[in-house]
């Protein structure tokens, strides 16, 4: 999956956690994956497509237990070996075009 992914934005943004900014990608196939999260935690890098969050009937944004916003997944992956693949191919096609990330 990783032989021809682009990344083709990259907006640096720090949350104080894992995130590191947000990523557009296009597949081989010609999907535009806009806005995909980049992560990473203890030198581990993922990629996760764009969600969005969940709003109540009353039009409030929902939240968890501990007060943050929930989000639903705008796309999915049949399961989670495809999910893997593709966030692998996203962060490699990240580094090469931003090898500055890895310092």
């Amino acid at each position: 999956m990783s032989a021809s992914i682009q990344v083709t934005e990259w907006t640096p943004r720090s949350s104080g956690g894992a995130l590191r900014g947000f990523a557009g990608v296009v597949t081989p196939s010609g999907y535009v994956f806009n806005e995909c999260g980049i992560f990473e935690q203890n030198g581990r890098w993922w990629a996760s497509p764009s969600s969005k969050p969940m709003i109540g009937r009353d039009g409030v944004a929902l939240k968890d237990e501990k007060g943050k916003v929930k989000y639903a997944p705008v796309v999915s992956f049949t399961d989670k070996n495809t999910r893997n693949r593709w966030s692998d191919a996203v962060i490699a096609a990240l580094h090469a075009a931003h090898p500055e990330l890895l310092g």
